[in-house]
């Protein structure tokens, strides 16, 4: 998957990245203050912060993403693909806990958050079948994911360059969703507007076995959006420096 990620500002300091001075710095393991000051920066930021290296987080794009395959065990009754997909509602993140968080390298950060709403709209590509009845379609799509729960494991390797700072090089990230509803508005199904408005009655109803579905998928694009994200702070914004003495 060829992840696109549109960015307000695209100049970047050649110079060490650095929080600025309304960020407060943390003490390192102190998990509280950590989960606070991301949260504070994901609010202050979502336009981006070019000088630590933080993209924009309000609207990301993504093309050729596969969120379901079908499966010939039956765990997956169809295949949906987004050519083209925009993502909005990360930067309303709200970070619960920072695990991990010490002075020194190699580690395994945790961070835990929540979402309130996250909205998926794009173009869409599906066949094989919907709760048991067959369906095809081709056309726009609307997918709202609301009440989202993340919780993301990041392996960080040390990385001790000429400068003589040490960055977090992210070597791994892996993330887990539970989500609390889901609504769907899929376009064109079976090239009959009647039929598909009926579908997505029916799909609303059972929105659960759906996500079931999508949950691979879904979770897949989140692994490596969050890994995108971190990669390129972690790069800019020496470690040594996230935390104060």
């Amino acid at each position: 998957m060829r992840l696109i990620v549109f960015v307000c500002c695209l100049w970047m300091a050649p110079s060490l990245g650095q929080l600025p001075p309304e960020i407060e710095k943390c003490r390192a393991g102190d998990s509280i203050c950590i989960a606070e000051t991301v949260t504070r920066i994901l609010r202050l930021y979502p336009k981006g912060l070019p000088s630590i290296g933080l993209v924009a987080l309000d609207s990301i794009g993504f093309e050729d993403v596969v969120v379901s395959r079908l499966e010939p065990d039956g765990s997956s009754t169809f295949d949906l693909k987004f050519p083209n997909l925009t993502v909005i509602g990360f930067a309303d993140s709200t970070v619960t806990e920072a695990k991990g968080f010490d002075a020194d390298l190699p580690r395994v950060l945790e961070l835990s958050g929540w979402i309130p709403l996250l909205k998926l709209n794009g173009t869409y590509e599906m066949r094989g079948s919907l709760l048991t009845m067959p369906i095809h379609g081709k056309g726009q799509a609307k997918v709202e994911i609301r009440e989202c729960r993340v919780r993301c494991k990041v392996r960080v390797l040390e990385d001790l360059r000429d400068d003589g700072k040490l960055y977090a090089g992210i070597s791994k990230v892996k993330c887990l969703l539970d989500v609390q509803g889901m609504h769907l508005n899929l376009e064109n199904l079976f090239n009959n507007p009647e039929m598909s408005d009926a579908m997505n009655v029916v799909a609303n109803t059972k929105w659960l076995e759906i996500w079931h579905n999508l949950r691979r998928g879904i979770t897949s694009a989140v692994d490596q959006l969050v890994e995108s994200i971190l990669q390129r702070v972690a790069n800019k914004l020496p470690y040594d420096d996230l935390y104060r003495d």
